[in-house]
């Protein structure tokens, strides 16, 4: 499903998300703690306990396991060539036989698990010291090891407190030892996997296989629920279309504008749960439960069934509206709630808590799916603030928190489906749209803004998809060097661009007399540092721009960029040894000391 269909799922926020850890465990022994939790804390769209207790164990176990390595090794290593393709995580020198011209190596895996076991079993090491001595002929290596950091799993009992759980958490951590095991060779690993890799290329039918496995996989209620795969498009690529859905998570304080600013979006139709409807004029339905009597018999639909109904409406596209509004959207969580322990006999989750927290939130996130997938212009999420949840500190000290009113795992699933989380500031009578994000405020996208404020306006609010769309098409205008389409203010001494440049007539003063005439500003040349300057700007207002760079990245300075003291001139670099990757041409040279260009195992996953 990931990787021939190209079937994408919900990115998985989990504090033990375990991917996001073994990421964060390879960055901190490479660059060191400080690297590990910048990059964990950017992995998560807001921050909560769970999150800084997976932070404090980070911080105690990596100079633990870093301490057990070798050093004078490399991380990250490349190996490989047109048919196979890895990444080494440690390669330390070992000793060179100068009589034989062969230098030895120990190659060492990280791995965050106390599962040894399986990995011990496991090809991935086989496969290293195989492809690395075929594309590196004079380096062997000698040993092959796992370096394993135990996950320390305990819980905050219900009598102690945060404060208390985290001091038994460092105790328990003081105990947690990384250590090192060795691997044996064995060639029929490589052949096994090789094996493996042919009958997956050949293969044309891919039958289920259910086995205990399955409640570890995120495409398990897709796969088990046997929904139909989607046809795949042509191989053929496509040239990138503007936006014109909108699908906006908006939140804020009660009596802040919410309502009223998603009126504003062209035909809405609100599903309405509050009945907070009375200073606005768009058609709703109301999704509260409803009570009819036929005879003697009473029945009752419950809200949550009511909603689904007007989704399944929706879904059959027999109307003209162009937006729809869920208002508010932890009321139908609140509903979903209640119609599955309706559905189940239980008074509350807690009737049986291993399986029924998750079949609320899948019921909902599917159901919100659904709408999320409807092909209308406007699709408006509306949620209250809640700041009434502590973030504690590593210190103890405690900070508020500013999120939606919806538990975190359900808030984080939906915060991956729409483009942008925005929320609602009132001051007085001034009510803008905010953007920002941060370990305290829940917000963000897959949208990159630049006005991290903006009016509370529906029209400024289309700009912003306006600026996403122009960075995602690439339109020339927004080439490296191109002239952006912008209203720049006039060089002085140059007519405006829509007006010729005509000479003054007799008796009239031109605005250049007296004044040596600017040259044609087309003919100017180009900043090689601006589209630098721009981006660090862009990223930080405090920056300020060049003065002599106009919008379209001409240096008006005299003498150009070769007489500016500014220009960050790139320094001569030496041509890189070859490591032999990707290239069956085989090696008989030592690998470099000096590291290549590498790909981190971050840009890896981005690509």
């Amino acid at each position: 499903m990931r990787y021939v269909d190209r079937i994408g799922t919900i990115p998985n926020t989990d504090p033990d998300n375990a991917l996001i850890l073994g990421t964060a465990l390879h960055t901190g022994i490479e660059e060191g703690v400080a690297q590990a939790l910048e990059f964990y804390q950017n992995s998560f769209p807001v921050l909560t306990d769970e999150h800084i207790n997976e932070m404090i164990k980070l911080e105690a176990l990596i100079p633990k396991a870093a301490a057990l390595l070798p050093p004078g090794g490399r991380f990250e290593l490349p190996i490989g060539n047109a048919d196979f393709i890895g990444f080494m995580d440690y390669l330390a020198p070992v000793f060179k036989d100068t009589f034989l011209g062969l230098n030895y190596y120990d190659l060492y895996d990280f791995k965050y698990s106390n599962n040894s076991k399986s990995y011990l079993e496991s090809g991935q090491l086989h496969e290293y010291k195989y492809w690395f001595e075929l594309t590196h002929p004079n380096c062997i290596i000698r040993n092959l090891y796992f370096l394993f950091v135990p996950k320390v799993k305990i819980r905050q009992k219900g009598t102690e407190t945060l404060i208390q759980f985290r001091d038994r958490l460092t105790e328990a951590l003081a105990d947690a030892t990384p250590w090192v095991e060795q691997v044996q060779y064995n060639p029929l690993k490589v052949v096994d996997f090789l094996t493996d890799a042919k009958h997956i290329l050949e293969a044309t039918d891919y039958p289920k296989k259910p086995n205990h496995f399955c409640g570890w996989c995120e495409y398990e209620e897709f796969c088990m629920k046997g929904w139909d795969y989607m046809l795949l498009p042509e191989n053929k690529r496509r040239t990138p279309d503007a936006t014109k859905k909108k699908v906006v998570w908006v939140y804020g304080a009660p009596f802040s504008g919410k309502t009223f600013f998603a009126n504003s979006f062209p035909d809405p139709l609100m599903l309405n749960t509050d009945g907070n409807i009375k200073f606005v004029d768009a058609p709703f339905v109301s999704i509260k439960d409803t009570v009819t009597v036929e005879g003697r018999i009473t029945k009752r639909k419950l809200a949550y069934e009511v909603f689904t109904e007007a989704v399944d409406e929706l879904e059959k596209k027999q109307n003209t509206f162009k937006t729809i509004v869920v208002d508010l959207l932890e009321d139908v969580y609140e509903a979903c709630r209640v119609f599955i322990c309706e559905r189940q006999g239980w008074k509350h989750e807690s009737d049986d808590s291993f399986r029924a927290w998750d079949m609320v939130r899948s019921e909902f996130l599917n159901t919100l799916k659904r709408l999320l997938n409807l092909d209308y212009e406007n699709i408006v999420l509306i949620s209250h603030e809640d700041r009434t949840r502590d973030l504690t500190r590593k210190g103890g000290d405690k900070i508020s928190s500013i999120k939606p009113n919806l538990q975190d795992k359900v808030a984080n699933k939906v915060a991956g489906m729409v483009d942008l989380v925005a929320r609602i500031v009132a001051d007085d009578n001034e009510r803008v749209l905010s953007f920002k994000a941060s370990e305290v405020i829940f917000g963000g996208g897959r949208l990159t803004v630049h006005n991290k404020e903006i009016p509370l306006d529906y029209a400024a609010f289309c700009e912003v998809y306006e600026e996403a769309n122009q960075k995602a098409t690439k339109k020339p205008a927004e080439a490296p060097g191109a002239e952006p389409q912008v209203n720049t203010p006039p060089t002085p001494g140059t007519p405006p661009a829509d007006q010729p440049n005509e000479p003054a007539q007799d008796g009239e003063k031109g605005e250049g007399d007296g004044k040596p005439e600017a040259a044609d500003p087309v003919q100017l040349p180009t900043c090689p540092d601006a589209e630098r300057i721009f981006r660090q700007h862009e990223e930080n207002p405090d920056i300020p721009l060049c003065p002599s760079i106009d919008a379209a990245h001409r240096c008006h300075k005299d003498g150009g960029p070769e007489k500016c003291p500014l220009w960050d001139r790139p320094k001569p670099e030496e041509e890189a040894p070859m490591m032999g990757v990707n290239t069956t041409k085989p090696q008989t040279a030592e690998p470099p000391a000096q590291t290549p260009t590498r790909r981190t195992r971050r840009k890896r996953e981005e690509s």
